[in-house]
């Protein structure tokens, strides 16, 4: 009978570590998930609108013909969806951010969809825990008004301060959408900045017969609001209230609406072209401007640091088919100081720079650069390039991702949208690439031009950055096309070891001059900061974000009893350590400027060969000369390259370890690092030294 008993316990314990590890190994293999537990954790606490009665909440659908604001009668309006669900602290959110930021009249935050399956009976689906419904996450950019008059970006949900809004007119069409959105342009005029609250504060609802289809569906959706002709006259009657001249044009293929500025009188455009023993990538370049602009005045200036006297002989006779100026100066290859003396030397009012190896394909390209660079608030302008002759997109903005700079997208095929049609609509980023970059010329003279000590990579994204600080916005005109024959002209820098080194030098020397804008893109978001192509979610380990986070809140150490006997230890821990030690302080570094702790990371795999993983808890223990032992909590890690590596072993998915020790958790001493597992189904507790030491100053 005790036997059985026993029995029972433990198959009772047994089930309880198969589904907790189950858990773990879902949110681990989907970063979302695992991003949604380790921030939203204390935050999602149950809330009644009741509790906050100065918010009044009114849906988009509500919104037609005859809806009034002077009808509502609270300090704040939250405006949402009804197709999807408000997160059980977006009032309190919404509330506290308007009481802390008395100078923003209108707030938007981010979303995520809630999948609804559609083999599942509904209400098991809205009631159903939220981690099998949560994905696909909209994370909105900071404040971007050339990216509003593409769609309606604000997503499913913002609020307003009420008094602020009484004096706009209403719309008063019998579309909801077309006055949600006339309204948002209006309320967006006042000279204030709207808001962003960086937090998922509503689920859209979507339906679909699995994951895969409604994310996939989701990624290529453009039906959004203020998309399409049907919101042109909208947009056009914010030109006339703004005091701009400007019209709307539809692209036939993707029916999308693209603004086209138009200057009273048609300003000198300077395009600046480095370029050296490159004759017939620089004659295609050049033939192609005259062919294919119908921006008549433009000037042509060609800097040359060197080429053979037979090519400059060539160039020379070629300016009488197409007119250029020509600045011959030999020099070392520098594209910042290149650039610099050939805006020096043109005219322009407004600077074009563009690469040898670009090619114009389409008339109406520059009159929409220049167009969109007469803006005040605007500083670059950047185009979507294309590989030549083809529809792959080599670059459609610049993104500052935790890798770096880098261009999303590329490769990908551009005869469909991507991610709230990243690669379709005109969107503020952080960044457009010097390939093809227009601004006023008064703008890049007060920038003091391209910075010279970056002489081949991220000039261009230094300028940029340096006119985000100044308050300006770099504009990606997606309706821009132009070839790029990508590395004609010096190589491919990541095929190269020597100039590898020299780009990951130029990179730091970056971050140097713009520490705030290390691993950050207020333009993206976090959740999206990585370096692979796709916009898609891979949020990071959070020792690798410890600039936007501070670790020390995430787990505690504590004081432990002395390890047993060495004669007296189990010691079947298999234990492999990557990485041991204190981390390179040039990691941290906050949006201020200022360096965050220093923090100490343990990092590698562990597991008890010939054992259910699933049935151990594993913990860090760290010992003091003296023989003093701290204990902290094993954070597991999906490691599905040891899983590989180890198929006759059970549940070693989450073999992979991460822990950090925050400078001031622990004594200065010299630490052995050992790791014990304690068995959730019985009194086993094994040990292992990791055979490393770590020394905390």
């Amino acid at each position: 009978m005790i036997g059985k008993i026993k029995e029972a316990i433990q198959g009772r314990l047994y089930k309880r570590c198969i589904e907790e590890y189950e858990r773990e190994l879902r949110c681990q293999t989907d970063p979302y998930l695992l991003w949604i537990r380790q921030n939203e954790k204390g935050s999602q606490k149950d809330e009644q609108k009741g509790e906050h009665p100065e918010i009044a909440t009114v849906y988009f659908q509500n919104c037609g013909r005859s809806f009034s604001l002077s009808g509502v009668e609270k300090e704040y309006i939250l405006f949402v969806s009804k197709n999807g669900r408000i997160a059980p602290n977006a009032y309190q959110e919404i509330a506290q951010y308007f009481e802390t930021h008395q100078d923003v009249n209108i707030v938007y935050t981010d979303e995520d969809t809630w999948m609804l399956e559609l083999d599942k009976v509904r209400r098991k689906d809205l009631e159903d825990d939220e981690s099998t419904h949560r994905i696909f996450p909209w994370t909105k950019p900071v404040w971007s008004p050339d990216t509003l008059l593409s769609f309606l970006y604000f997503g499913s949900l913002f609020a307003v301060r009420r008094e602020a809004c009484l004096g706009i007119e209403w719309l008063g069409d019998g579309d909801y959408r077309k006055n949600i959105y006339d309204f948002v342009l209006k309320a967006t005029e006042d000279g204030r900045k709207p808001g962003h609250i960086g937090k998922i504060l509503f689920h859209a609802y979507a339906k679909g017969g699995s994951r895969i289809e409604i994310e996939e569906r989701l990624m290529h959706e453009t039906d959004l609001i203020g998309v399409g002709e049907a919101y042109d006259f909208i947009r056009e009657n914010a030109f006339a209230r703004r005091g701009l001249k400007g019209r709307m044009v539809v692209d036939a293929l993707t029916k999308i609406s693209y603004p086209v500025y138009e200057l009273p009188e048609k300003p000198l455009v300077s395009m600046v072209i480095p370029s050296k023993d490159n004759p017939e990538v620089l004659k295609q370049c050049i033939r192609s401007v005259y062919a294919h602009t119908d921006y008549s005045d433009f000037e042509i200036v060609v800097v040359d640091n060197g080429s053979a006297e037979s090519v400059r002989d060539e160039l020379e006779n070629f300016r009488k088919e197409c007119p250029f100026t020509y600045l011959y100066q030999p020099m070392d290859f520098n594209f910042s100081h290149m650039c610099n003396v050939g805006v020096k030397e043109s005219k322009g009012e407004y600077i074009l720079l563009l690469n040898d190896d670009m090619e114009a394909v389409e008339d109406s390209w520059l009159t929409r650069m220049v167009g969109q660079a007469s803006l005040k608030h605007v500083g670059a302008v950047g185009a979507k390039l294309l590989y030549p002759n083809s529809t792959r997109i080599q670059h459609a903005g610049v993104n500052n991702t935790v890798s770096g700079p880098g261009h999303k997208l590329k490769q990908l095929d551009d005869s469909v949208s991507y991610y709230y049609g990243r690669n379709r609509f005109v969107y503020d980023m952080i960044g457009v690439t010097g390939a093809c970059l227009m601004m006023r010329r008064e703008c890049y003279l007060a920038m003091g031009g391209l910075f010279e000590g970056l002489a081949v990579a991220y000039n261009d994204v230094d300028l940029c950055f340096r006119l985000c600080s100044e308050g300006l916005y770099n504009v990606q005109r997606n309706d821009v096309v132009l070839y790029h024959h990508e590395s004609l002209s010096r190589g491919d820098d990541l095929k190269d070891e020597r100039k590898l080194k020299r780009l990951n030098a130029e990179k730091n020397i970056l971050y140097k001059r713009h520490p705030k804008f290390y691993r950050h893109d207020p333009f993206l978001g976090i959740l999206l900061n990585n370096g692979e192509p796709e916009y898609s979610c891979c949020w990071l380990e959070q020792y690798e974000l410890c600039h936007i986070f501070d670790v020390s809140d995430n787990h505690t150490i504590a004081e432990s009893q002395k390890l047993p006997a060495l004669e007296k230890m189990n010691q079947a821990i298999m234990i492999v350590v990557e990485d041991c030690g204190k981390e390179d302080l040039a990691r941290a570094v906050t949006e201020n400027g200022q360096k965050t702790k220093t923090y100490y990371l343990v990092k590698g795999w562990a597991y008890v060969p010939g054992a259910d993983n699933a049935r151990y808890q594993f913990k860090l223990l760290l010992v003091n000369r003296s023989g003093k032992v701290w204990e902290l909590p094993v954070q597991k890690r999906y490691r599905k390259d040891v899983a590989a590596i180890l198929p006759d072993e059970t549940n070693v998915e989450l073999a992979g370890f991460c822990n950090w020790v925050v400078e001031g958790t622990l004594p200065p001493d010299t630490y052995d690092l050992w790791m014990t597992a304690k068995d959730g189904c019985s009194r086993q507790r094994l040990y292992r030294s990791m055979e490393k030491t770590l020394t905390i100053e």
